[in-house]
Protein backbone atom coordinates (compact mmCIF):
# COMPACT_ATOMS: atom_id res chain seq x y z
CA UNK A 1 0.00 0.00 0.00
CA UNK A 2 1.56 3.60 -0.77
CA UNK A 3 2.33 6.14 1.00
CA UNK A 4 -1.45 7.32 2.58
CA UNK A 5 0.03 10.95 3.26
CA UNK A 6 -2.98 13.69 2.88
CA UNK A 7 -2.55 16.26 0.35
CA UNK A 8 -1.51 19.25 2.57
CA UNK A 9 1.03 16.50 4.02
CA UNK A 10 -0.64 17.73 7.78
CA UNK A 11 -0.90 14.77 10.29
CA UNK A 12 0.36 10.98 10.46
CA UNK A 13 0.03 8.19 7.36
CA UNK A 14 -2.41 5.62 8.56
CA UNK A 15 0.31 2.98 8.24
CA UNK A 16 2.22 5.39 10.80
CA UNK A 17 -1.05 5.34 12.92
CA UNK A 18 -1.49 1.48 12.51
CA UNK A 19 1.95 -0.26 11.56
CA UNK A 20 1.17 -3.94 12.17
CA UNK A 21 -2.14 -3.64 9.67
CA UNK A 22 -1.88 -5.61 6.47
CA UNK A 23 -2.08 -3.45 3.05
CA UNK A 24 -5.72 -4.96 3.33
CA UNK A 25 -6.28 -4.26 7.11
CA UNK A 26 -5.03 -0.59 6.47
CA UNK A 27 -7.37 -0.29 3.07
CA UNK A 28 -9.62 -0.90 5.26
CA UNK A 29 -8.89 1.45 8.76
CA UNK A 30 -8.57 3.73 5.87
CA UNK A 31 -12.29 3.58 4.35
CA UNK A 32 -13.64 3.25 7.82
CA UNK A 33 -12.20 6.53 8.63
CA UNK A 34 -13.49 8.64 5.77
CA UNK A 35 -16.85 6.97 6.60
CA UNK A 36 -16.89 8.29 10.00
CA UNK A 37 -15.22 12.04 8.63
CA UNK A 38 -17.70 11.89 6.23
CA UNK A 39 -20.65 10.75 9.07
CA UNK A 40 -19.11 13.95 11.55
CA UNK A 41 -19.30 16.35 8.86
CA UNK A 42 -23.05 16.12 8.13
CA UNK A 43 -23.72 15.84 11.68
CA UNK A 44 -21.88 18.82 11.98
CA UNK A 45 -23.26 20.70 8.53
CA UNK A 46 -26.91 19.46 10.00
CA UNK A 47 -26.60 21.29 13.12
CA UNK A 48 -24.92 24.41 12.07
CA UNK A 49 -27.66 24.73 9.15
CA UNK A 50 -30.26 25.13 12.46
CA UNK A 51 -29.84 28.22 14.85
CA UNK A 52 -32.04 26.35 17.52
CA UNK A 53 -29.86 22.98 16.87
CA UNK A 54 -26.57 25.31 16.92
CA UNK A 55 -27.08 27.07 20.05
CA UNK A 56 -27.57 23.78 21.79
CA UNK A 57 -25.15 22.40 20.07
CA UNK A 58 -22.71 25.38 21.87
CA UNK A 59 -24.13 25.35 25.11
CA UNK A 60 -23.71 21.89 25.74
CA UNK A 61 -19.96 21.56 24.15
CA UNK A 62 -19.12 25.05 26.37
CA UNK A 63 -16.82 24.84 29.26
CA UNK A 64 -17.98 25.38 32.44
CA UNK A 65 -15.42 25.37 34.75
CA UNK A 66 -11.49 26.33 33.64
CA UNK A 67 -8.98 23.51 33.83
CA UNK A 68 -7.11 22.15 37.24
CA UNK A 69 -4.18 20.72 35.76
CA UNK A 70 -1.91 23.42 34.88
CA UNK A 71 1.80 21.75 34.08
CA UNK A 72 2.20 19.40 30.97
CA UNK A 73 1.77 15.84 32.24
CA UNK A 74 3.54 14.48 29.27
CA UNK A 75 6.65 16.21 30.24
CA UNK A 76 8.99 14.29 32.60
CA UNK A 77 11.11 16.93 33.50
Amino acid sequence: MANQKSGSGDGPTIRELYPGLSDEQLKEAKENLERYLELALRIYDRIRSDPEAYSQFRALTASGRTATIDVERSNPS
